[in-house]
């Protein structure tokens, strides 16, 4: 091969690595330091055994030490399920561990790309569905307004219901394939509406300015596309819950096991960072698509082949996800936590209810009331709610890049060009919180080693403990209060005030896009708690209620704005914004040094797994 031809090649392979290196993070870096201390470990292990060797913080410890030390990490059907292909036996060096670290990140990788490619299909989904509804009726907003309410309010009554799905269901794969399935199949359908809309609701200005309920058959079918519109918003929070919460926390293993590069803030930082990718190319891969095909039945078609075609590779994906890892195909083990204990007494009262009129009432009561009663009592009765509150508060504030803010900048005279950079930077720095995330934890792990342990049997509740207060800590980092503060002032000018100094813009959108670094690091750390501080059988209900505050709190940011709808009422909104944000810190600040922050995490072993394989 020609030389220069083989350093093109050479120059490619660099470029495609830095390209995924981005996305991914420090999970495409090699570990260096674990083959210099294996390297290091040969080499004590053939010198005398008198002779001492240093690790890599500068002690030094002879070779029958180094042996005790391993030896105290546990016997072989110890060892993590996940790590099974991912810890070499010690014999082979750096030779056999570099195809057993090229497994593990292939099965990452169809994990990303499974992720990846469900957020895509979604997301252009959610853009091309605000952009057909605001062509059919370009002269209001209350069809949009109507998708908006409607979407909120079931996802603030049924989000906890999904939640509680995932967990009942015995396996870890059907679940993740009938959301998949249900996404795409609502996603399908309500582009074959879009595509039969024109013949039912007609293309003249007159039918176009009528509304959406001018008609019945164009009532029935807006109707039945904001119930589509519905199921796809449930089965997309569904999703998120069945990779982040259930997924994740079982293929990552133990998480004290730091010099992994697969740690769940590794992982929850990589997923994050992918849908913040796709939420900036949605808005900019639609507009390609419409621009190459002129007809409005071309694009809508190929984004409903696109659909059909994305389905069949997440379905493979998350099959061959399944199959690579037992722990995803096999049957949860039984968990008798009292929260667990009380769903399947409940589960056993609505089965022994026999079928017909006169038990449908009791079933609507268990269904509706006492069902979800006993959710929102699990989810007070954790140790982590107070955390999950001061997230959930999170969607209340206005000092954000929302509509709301938007709207609000251009009627007092903001230019929509230094809106746009500045909603760029928020995107950037949103990124960077991601890659920030776990620097800071690693850097926290790094020093929270150098503090001297009482004995050895006190180790792995300290490493425990010290786990706790690493993510507690960077999440107090993460509050963004402090940085928003700056923008109460500059962000209530007079409403008649039509130019704006530049120290004004800078001031407000500078500090605005600099705190969502710390909002990012915030979400990403309380998730990584709830990871790992709620019992396996409850994660995703938890994770579920959590989205159902949310959605609560976003009907109350809604609701505030219709009340205080003027330009220059936005001081009130941005007032309250701040005391929502100082009642989220003073709860988490509270909550974070009181008691209960030494907590033991779940591992997967190798010992539980064939317990189950062997009945």
């Amino acid at each position: 091969m020609p030389r220069a031809l083989k350093n093109m090649q050479i120059k490619t392979t660099h470029l495609l690595h830095c390209f995924a290196a981005f996305i991914l993070g420090s999970s495409m870096v090699p570990h260096v330091h674990q083959r210099r201390r294996r390297r290091s470990s040969q080499s004590c292990a053939s010198s005398d055994a008198d002779s001492t060797c240093a690790d890599n913080d500068g002690n030094y410890a002879s070779p029958s030490q180094s042996r005790n030390a391993i030896t105290e990490l546990g016997e072989p059907d110890e060892v993590p399920l996940m790590d099974e292909l991912a810890v070499s036996s010690g014999e082979g060096g750096d030779e056999d561990s570099l195809p057993t670290r090229w497994q593990e990140r292939k099965r990452w990788w169809k994990v990303y790309a499974l992720y990846f490619v469900f957020m895509r299909t979604s997301n252009i989904y959610e853009y091309a569905s605000v952009l057909l509804v605001a062509l059919a009726f370009p002269n209001s907003l209350f069809a949009t307004s109507i998708r908006g309410m409607a979407s909120t309010i079931f996802t603030m009554l049924c989000a906890s219901a999904v939640g509680s799905y995932i967990d009942r269901t015995p396996s870890r794969l059907s679940p993740l394939l009938s959301l998949i399935t249900i996404n795409h199949c609502a996603i399908a359908a309500a582009y074959a509406c879009w595509l039969f809309w024109p013949l039912i609701a007609g293309e003249t200005d007159d039918s176009s300015s009528k509304g959406p309920f001018s008609s019945p058959p164009k009532g029935f079918l807006f109707g039945f596309l904001v119930l589509l519109d519905v199921v796809q918003d449930l089965s997309v929070m569904g999703n998120r819950l069945s990779v982040e919460r259930d997924w994740v926390s079982a293929l990552v293993g133990p998480i004290t096991d730091t010099e992994s590069s697969y740690t769940l803030t590794q992982v929850n930082s990589v997923l994050k960072r992918i849908d913040l990718i796709t939420k900036l190319v949605a808005p900019s891969l639609l507009p390609l698509i419409v621009s190459l095909l002129h007809s409005r039945a071309g694009w809508i078609t190929l984004l409903g082949g696109l659909t059909f075609a994305s389905w069949g590779f997440e379905v493979w994906c998350a099959r061959t996800v399944a199959q690579e890892n037992p722990q995803l195909r096999l049957s949860k083990p039984a968990s008798n936590d009292p929260a667990t204990l009380e769903d399947r007494d409940l589960d056993e009262q609505y089965k022994q209810l026999t079928p017909g009129p006169s038990t449908w009432a009791q079933k609507l009561y268990i269904v509706c009331y006492q069902d979800p009663l006993v959710r929102f009592y699990h989810y007070f009765s954790t140790d982590v709610w107070p955390a999950s509150i001061s997230v959930s508060l999170l969607q209340m504030t206005v000092l954000a890049y929302s509509a709301t803010l938007i709207t609000y900048l251009l009627a007092v005279g903001f230019s929509l060009t230094a809106i746009t950079i500045a909603r760029a930077s928020g995107n950037v720095s949103a990124l960077a919180g991601t890659f920030i995330t776990p620097m800071a934890v690693g850097y926290l792990r790094k020093r929270n080693a150098r503090e001297p342990r009482a004995t050895d049997s006190e180790q792995d509740s300290e490493d425990d403990g010290g786990e706790a207060r690493i993510v507690r800590t960077v999440g107090f980092w993460g509050i963004p209060v402090v940085l928003v503060l700056w923008n109460l002032s500059p962000a209530t000018p007079s409403p008649d005030s039509s130019q704006h100094s530049l120290p004004i813009q800078l001031t407000l959108f500078s500090f605005l896009s600099l705190s969502l670094i710390g909002h990012w690091i915030y979400i990403l750390m309380v998730q990584e708690l709830e990871q790992v501080e709620i019992p396996t059988s409850q994660r995703s209900t938890f994770a579920g209620t959590e989205q159902s505050f949310a959605s609560f709190f976003e009907l109350c940011h809604w609701t505030a704005t219709m009340l205080w709808n003027q330009p220059e009422d936005f001081r009130w909104l941005a007032l309250g914004s701040i005391i929502v944000l100082g009642i989220g810190t003073m709860i988490f600040g509270v909550w974070r040094r009181g008691k209960g922050t030494m907590v033991r995490y779940e591992e997967i072993r190798m010992r539980d797994v064939g317990m189950e394989l062997g009945g």
